[in-house]
């Protein structure tokens, strides 16, 4: 994958303009907690192609800030890829398309299981009253 002046690319080019209207409306971006793209024309692509499906940085749906343990980017995605990307040896091409990143490494079934370990983890946050809380996965 590319540098992170790059990132930013991935957003602006992925094919979400390829789904059809009625698929888009199911799409939620949503931001990890590193420092959100402050790229105007970023800010702008994302408000344009999600408008209400925001979670996060300037979006709709607030997200609670300093939480990666709430966050299925922080306490899954990146650190499953970056362990699998770095895991192979660079070849020809170094800098990989995330979407190809993302179809051989992350299938369909797993998403499942991230998604329903998200919702624990809100569970026991809100158990908690938005406390800290030990999550012994």
């Amino acid at each position: 994958m590319c540098g992170k002046k790059d990132n930013y690319k991935v957003v602006q080019h992925h094919r979400f303009k390829d789904l059809p209207l009625s698929d888009l409306r199911n799409v939620w971006f949503q931001h990890d907690s590193a420092p959100p793209p402050k790229v105007s024309s970023v800010q702008q692509y994302i408000r344009d192609t999600f408008q209400q499906q925001v979670i996060g940085y300037g979006g709709c749906v607030e997200w609670p800030p300093r939480s990666p343990d709430l966050n299925p980017l922080d306490f899954f995605l990146w650190g499953y890829i970056k362990q699998h990307v770095y895991a192979i040896p660079p070849s020809g091409q170094h800098c990989m398309n995330f979407e190809t990143v993302l179809r051989m490494l992350v299938p369909p079934a797993m998403l499942y299981n991230v998604q329903r370990e998200v919702q624990s983890r809100v569970q026991m946050c809100i158990v908690a009253e938005g406390h800290h809380f030990e999550h012994d996965r």
